[in-house]
This record gives C-alpha cells, sequence and structure tokens, in this order.
C-alpha cells in the first residue's frame, strides 16, 4: 500500500480522537444518571453509591500523567485503542454487576482507560490542527455531545429496557471503535505525529512559570466545578423541576442531555475566541458570569433553573480552547501529551474528589447548598488568577511531519 496522503492521516486521527473525546465524556457520565434508579437495586443510599465514582473519576485525572507520557514516549495511536477497549471493558464490568464490589470495579476502570484520552487525544489533534483554537472548539462539541447523549440513552434504557443495558450497549461499542482504529493503523491509514503543523514560538521563562503558577489554580477550580456540575445536574434536576416538566427519569435525562448538547455550541464560539483574544481576557469574563449563578443556583426551580445550568456549562466550556491552546503555547511539542496529563491531573482528579464530596454533602443535609457556595468561591479565586496571566497571544508558525 502506497504511503497515505497528509490530509487522510489527519482526518482521520481527527474523526477517531473527536469520537474518543464524546466517549470519555459519555462513559464517565453514564452513572451520574443511573444512580438516581440504583438505591432501589442494591438498597443503599444514593450518596454512597454515588461515592463507588468517585475513585475512578480521581483516576481519571491522575491516571492522565502516565498515559501522557506513554502518549509521548510510545504511541499516541496505540493509547487511544487502548483508551476505547479498556473503557468498553470497564462498562460491561458495570452491566453485569450484581452488587457494589462490581460496580466500584467497573468505574474504576472507566476512570482509569478514560483518563488517556484528555492527555494524549488532544495532543494528537492539537499537532494536527491548522486553527487550533477552533479545532479544539470543534472537538469540545463532540466531547459534550458525549455529556449530552449520557443522560437521555439512560434515562431511555431505565424506562424501557434495563439498566444494564446502558452500560453494555455502549461497552461493546467502544471496544469495536478501538478494533477499527488497530487496523487502520495497521493499514497504514494513519501515522503518529511527530511535529506541529502550526507550531508556536517559545515564550521566556518567566512567562512560563507565570502562567504555570496560574494554570495550576484555574484548572483546580476548572475540575472542582465542572466536574461537580456535570455529575449533580441529574440530581439537581429531580429535585428542582417539578412533575410538570419531568416525572420520569427519560425526561430528566433528555433535560439534563439538551442542556449539555445546547451548551456544547459554545465549544465552538469559545474555539473561535481563543483564535482571536487573549485567554486572560475569556477566563476573567467566564469565570465571572458564574459566580452569582453558583451562589444561588440550588433555590432555582423548574425554566429557571434550566437556564441556570444551561448558563453555566456555556461559560465554562467557553474558556476550555483557551486554556489548551495555553498548555500548547507553553509546553516543548515532546512534552505535549505528558503537560495535558498534568492539566488534567489536576482538573479531573479534584474532581474526583468533588464527586465523593457531593455524595457526604447531600447524604448529610439532604440538599447541594453548601456545595455550590464551594462552587461559587473557586470561580472567584479562578477569576483573580486569571488576571496574573499574560496578556498577549503566541505566534504560530512551520510544518507537521508524520512518522514513517
Amino acid at each position: 500500500m502506497g504511503k497515505p496522503s497528509e490530509h487522510r492521516q489527519a482526518l482521520t486521527a481527527i474523526t477517531f480522537s473527536n469520537i474518543g473525546h464524546g466517549f470519555s465524556h459519555m462513559f464517565t457520565l453514564l452513572y451520574a444518571t443511573t444512580v438516581l434508579y440504583l438505591p432501589k437495586v442494591f438498597d443503599l443510599q444514593y450518596g454512597e453509591l454515588l461515592g463507588l465514582s468517585s475513585l475512578g473519576l480521581v483516576l481519571f485525572g491522575v491516571a492522565a500523567l502516565p498515559a501522557g507520557w506513554l502518549g509521548d514516549r510510545w504511541s499516541q495511536i496505540g493509547m487511544m485503542a487502548i483508551f476505547f477497549i479498556g473503557i468498553g471493558i470497564g462498562a460491561i464490568v458495570i452491566g453485569m454487576a450484581t452488587g457494589p464490589t462490581l460496580l466500584f470495579i467497573g468505574l474504576t476502570l472507566i476512570g482509569l482507560f478514560a483518563s488517556i484520552y484528555h492527555p494524549v487525544g488532544i495532543a494528537w489533534i492539537v499537532a494536527l490542527a491548522n486553527k487550533k483554537g477552533m479545532t479544539l472548539g470543534i472537538n469540545g462539541v463532540f466531547g459534550n455531545i458525549g455529556s449530552a447523549v449520557a443522560p437521555v440513552f439512560v434515562g431511555l434504557m431505565i424506562d424501557y429496557v434495563t439498566w444494564r443495558a446502558a452500560f453494555i450497549i455502549p461497552g461493546v461499542l467502544s471496544i469495536l471503535v478501538g478494533a477499527s482504529l488497530l487496523l487502520v493503523w495497521k493499514a497504514g491509514w494513519i501515522r503518529d505525529a511527530t511535529k506541529d503543523k502550526t507550531p508556536t514560538g517559545i515564550p521566556n521563562t518567566t512567562a512560563f512559570v507565570r502562567v504555570f503558577i496560574v494554570l495550576t489554580i484555574t484548572m483546580a477550580c476548572t475540575g472542582f466545578v465542572y466536574t461537580g456540575l456535570t455529575n449533580t445536574m441529574p440530581k439537581l434536576m429531580e429535585m428542582g423541576l417539578s412533575a410538570a416538566y419531568a416525572a420520569s427519569y427519560t425526561e430528566i435525562g433528555i433535560f439534563v442531555g439538551v442542556i449539555s448538547g445546547l451548551a456544547s455550541l459554545s465549544s465552538i464560539f469559545g474555539g473561535w475566541m481563543a483564535d482571536r483574544y487573549s485567554a486572560r481576557s475569556i477566563y476573567i469574563v467566564f469565570w465571572t458570569l458564574q459566580v452569582p449563578i453558583l451562589f444561588t443556583i440550588v433555590s432555582l426551580s423548574d425554566v429557571q433553573l434550566l437556564l441556570a445550568v444551561l448558563l453555566l456549562l456555556c461559560c465554562i466550556l467557553c474558556f476550555a480552547a483557551a486554556e489548551n491552546i495555553l498548555v500548547a503555547q507553553y509546553t516543548a511539542f515532546r512534552w505535549r501529551a505528558v503537560a495535558y496529563g498534568a492539566k488534567f491531573v489536576l482538573a479531573l482528579g479534584i474532581g474526583g474528589l468533588t464527586v465523593h464530596l457531593a455524595g457526604s454533602l447531600f447524604d448529610h443535609n439532604g440538599n447541594f447548598g453548601f456545595l455550590y457556595v464551594l462552587f461559587g468561591g473557586a470561580a472567584i479565586l479562578a477569576a483573580i488568577a486569571a488576571l496574573f496571566l499574560p496578556g498577549g497571544r503566541v505566534v504560530a508558525e512551520t510544518s507537521v511531519t508524520l512518522n514513517s
């Protein structure tokens, strides 16, 4: 077979990366809706069952660092294949669970293997992008489509099939996608990228240290707020929507899914902004907008609640592309996936602890009031930290090289 064109390689890689982003968010959120139903199956409290996902969500972040290192040192494509097959196996284990032990094992496996996507898949797509902001924005849409599909699919399975199908069906599908990736890799349709298509200039050391410190704070806040919001959203809907709006798991899932789907469009807007404006400005505006909503959201109901959750998600997704570009701009290519791994250790690892905290606070207080006050404080901290980011942008240059 002849050497594949650069265009076909890029298109194939971006396709699998976008599917992977959708799967990473879908698989890690399937349980957030399912757990509304599981207390009657396993005779355990909601908070206790929600806590079973905590280690997996911590690993979703913490394991991103070694996953990124392997992506840099071994193969982006090989790691992505392991990602697809691994989360598929984890989902099937959950679908076959007869008690909390297997639920815990399956959830942990999903978190472990899902940790591969963000450091490896995003580094992969950034290397191939001409316009990094817009490419990341579109990639973000796929991630949020996964978030949107998860609650709707789970609701339908619970109401019309069985909760187990909500894990077994996507598990089998993910394994098939992983096998397909291995086949096109073996056929030579794609190869690992070894250089940026539009690499960025290298900033001075002072700017690097300042960006590193600020991103450490803002990424931690992002993980705390975003993971907490997405994993408590179904329960917020169950408590805040009247029977006229949501009287079944399917209807709750549809509302959560529609909001996630609509919010995904803000990823494209965020990508457009990231190609034009400084990350500093984007951060300050969209973190500040979240503060009043986070402090008041638990007191809202019906339409007000739906609009508040939608606006919150839109604000968080608007700065995702700018954040990923900052990491790329201030990191050498050979350490790119490791850098993204470090980012998601913070963002997703802290998010995993948030889920455990959310379950404990809910079982103790019967609501998420104090949790969302903490989220509001995190948003204030992130907005203040963003003031210290450099105001300019780094200009891109040169072309891509792929492994032979």
